[in-house]
């Protein structure tokens, strides 16, 4: 089988994951906070970039469950696929289709904090 949509992020949980039931089935859904940094050459300080919100659905029992334990905050490792969404939208009159992705995790597991002076340069 091939692996060819694999996403892996690490971040903070943005909320507690939100247990939702729709017409008997049961999936949870939460964001995940993302922030890359880099060291500057002159001061040899590091900065932070931009902080990048991501939309994670699970629908997998047994993750939803494990899920329950982790609070705003924690940081999360994540495992799985991109999934992607048209919609349409009514703007000033026109009817616009816009995309939305969304990670569909199939593996969550707690992330240990590294600190930027471990970071490779």
């Amino acid at each position: 089988m091939a692996i060819n949509n694999t996403i892996k992020l690490t971040g903070n949980i943005g909320s507690e994951a939100k247990i939702i039931d729709n017409n008997g089935k049961t999936f949870a859904a939460f964001s995940l906070a993302t922030t890359d940094s880099y060291k500057e050459k002159e001061s040899g300080e590091w900065k932070d970039k931009e902080t990048i919100w991501h939309d994670v659905i699970v629908f997998n029992p047994k993750l939803i469950e494990q899920l329950k334990a982790f609070k705003k905050g924690t940081r999360l490792e994540i495992t799985g696929s991109l999934s992607y969404r048209e919609f349409k939208v009514q703007d000033e009159g026109k009817v616009i289709t816009k995309r939305e992705a969304k990670i569909i995790a199939n593996k969550a597991e707690q992330a240990p904090l590294v600190k930027k002076t471990e970071k490779a340069a």
